[in-house]
C-alpha cells in the first residue's frame, strides 16, 4: 500500500455513514468525507435538511445520499445501517454526530432530562455495534464519535449569563460518557482492526439557530466565548474537516482510543 500522504488521506472506494450529518457541524463533516472520496450516507431525522445537504453537495459532484431515520430509536438505526450496507455493499467508516436537544439548567434538571440526554450516547453505541458487524466483513473500519470539550471541562456560567441558556449538565455528562465509551470500544474492537476515536469540538455557535439569530446580545456572547480561547475566536464548521478525514483514513491507522480536541486551545488553560 502507498505511503504517499495523499493516498493515506484518501477515502476512495470507502463507504462512510454519518449520523446527524445534515446539521450545523455534521454537514461540514459530511462534505469532508465526500471530498476525500468516500461514498457518504447521511442519516438524520430531519428529512428536509437531508435533502438540502444532498442537493448542495450533488452540485459539487460529490457522492452523498441521505436516509431519514430517528437514530434515537434502536430499531430505526439498526434497520437503516443494515439497509445502507446492503445498498452500498460495505461500511468502512461511521461518524456519530447526532445531538440531543439541550435540557434544563442544573437547578431544574429532572431524571427525565437525564434519561433523554443519555439516549444520545446510547444511540452512538447502537450505531457502532451495528456498523461493526459490517466492518468485520470488510476486515477493518474506523468509528468516530463526536463528543465535546464540555465532556472534559466544565462551562463558564458567566459566558452565558444574560445572553443565552447555560450549557446543560445533561449534555456535559453525556459527552464525558462518549469520550470514555470511545476508549472502551477501542479496546474491545481492536482485535477486529476497527479503530474507535472521538472528536471534541470547542465553541462552534450556530448563528443560524433561532435563539441566536433573534438575540440582540449575540455579539456579546461571541465576544465572551472568544475571550476563553487562546486563538481569540470561535470555530467555523469547516475547521472540523481535517480531523474527521484524518481519523477516518489510513493516515490514522495506528491511532485508536484517542480524543482529538478542536477547541482553539480552550482546554489548555
Amino acid at each position: 500500500m502507498s505511503e504517499n500522504v495523499k493516498d493515506l488521506l484518501s477515502l476512495k472506494d470507502k463507504v462512510a455513514v454519518i449520523t446527524g450529518g445534515a446539521g450545523w457541524l455534521g454537514s461540514a463533516m459530511t462534505e469532508a468525507l465526500a471530498e476525500a472520496g468516500a461514498r457518504t450516507v447521511v442519516v438524520d431525522c430531519n428529512a428536509e435538511a437531508v435533502k438540502q445537504v444532498c442537493e448542495r453537495l450533488a452540485k459539487k459532484e460529490l457522492s452523498v445520499t441521505g436516509v431519514t431515520a430517528d437514530v434515537m430509536q434502536e430499531d430505526s438505526i439498526r434497520k437503516s445501517i443494515d439497509q445502507i450496507a446492503e445498498d452500498c455493499g460495505r461500511i468502512d467508516v461511521l461518524v456519530n454526530g447526532v445531538v440531543v436537544p439541550a435540557a434544563a439548567d442544573l437547578d431544574h434538571v429532572t431524571m427525565e432530562n437525564f434519561e433523554k440526554g443519555y439516549r444520545n450516547s446510547g444511540a452512538y453505541a447502537i450505531a457502532c455495534q451495528q456498523c461493526v458487524k459490517h466492518m468485520r466483513k470488510v476486515g477493518e473500519g474506523s468509528i468516530i464519535n463526536i463528543a465535546s470539550m464540555y465532556g472534559m471541562v466544565t462551562s463558564y456560567p458567566k459566558v452565558y449569563e444574560g445572553v443565552s441558556d447555560p450549557c446543560p449538565v445533561t449534555y456535559c455528562a453525556d459527552k464525558a460518557g462518549v469520550i470514555h465509551m470511545t476508549r472502551f470500544m477501542a479496546v474491545y474492537w481492536a482485535k477486529d482492526k476497527i479503530r474507535v476515536n472521538s472528536i471534541s469540538p470547542g465553541a462552534f455557535p450556530n448563528r443560524e439557530k433561532m435563539e441566536y439569530a433573534n438575540n440582540p446580545k449575540m455579539d456579546l456572547f461571541l465576544e465572551r466565548l472568544a475571550e476563553k480561547s487562546p486563538l481569540g475566536r470561535v470555530g467555523q464548521p469547516w475547521e472540523l474537516k481535517g480531523a474527521v478525514v484524518f481519523l477516518a483514513s489510513r493516515a490514522a491507522s495506528f491511532l485508536t482510543g484517542q480524543n482529538i480536541v478542536v477547541d482553539g486551545g480552550w482546554t489548555i488553560w
